[in-house]
C-alpha cells in the first residue's frame, strides 16, 4: 500500500473513531464542527489523490 492510500485510510479511520466517540460516548450533537472536520479531511484525501496521479505522471515521463 503507498503512502497515499495509507495517509487517506488513516484519516478516514480519525473521522470515523472522532465521530463514534463523540456522538455515542460523549453524547455530543454532530455540529457544524464534526461537519467541518469531516469535509477538511475529504479535501486532504482528495489532494492525496491528486498527488499521487501528478507522482504517476512523473514516473512515466521519466521512462
Amino acid at each position: 500500500m503507498n503512502k497515499y492510500h495509507r495517509s487517506s485510510l488513516l484519516l478516514i479511520i480519525i473521522v470515523s473513531i472522532t465521530i463514534i466517540l463523540s456522538t455515542y460516548w460523549l453524547d455530543v450533537e454532530i455540529g457544524y464542527g464534526i461537519i467541518l472536520l469531516f469535509l477538511a479531511v475529504g479535501y486532504t484525501i482528495y489532494l492525496n489523490f491528486k498527488a499521487l496521479r501528478n507522482e504517476q505522471k512523473k514516473d512515466k515521463q521519466l521512462q
